[in-house]
């Protein structure tokens, strides 16, 4: 995690111009909820996703990426033309990420 955060600035200097932070995915094992990992993550100022619980089905990417978009679409109601300016907008955007 050390070198991560200055390899990170080095060979992608682009991310820190798109995004203000790091999300930061690892799992429950030990040495990753270790206090000394925990408060070192804080100095970093990444946001830490937690790990999901087993699913065979759904990658741990995917189930933060989409309970995020449940929470962002829950009160939309899309209608057909609505739909479609949606996609026109979301989608050059989602490739960004």
């Amino acid at each position: 995690l050390i070198r991560l955060s200055s390899v990170l600035r080095e060979k992608r200097p682009e991310y820190e111009q798109k995004h203000d932070k790091v999300i930061f995915l690892h799992d429950n094992v030990r040495p990753h909820v270790a206090k000394v990992v925990k408060k070192y993550l804080e100095t970093l100022k990444w946001d830490v996703l937690p790990h999901p619980p087993y699913s065979p089905d759904i990658a741990p990417s995917d189930y933060w990426l989409f309970q995020r978009m449940q929470h962002d679409l829950a009160s939309h109601r899309f209608t057909f033309p609505k739909l479609d300016r949606f996609q026109r907008v979301i989608f050059p955007k989602w490739k960004l990420i």
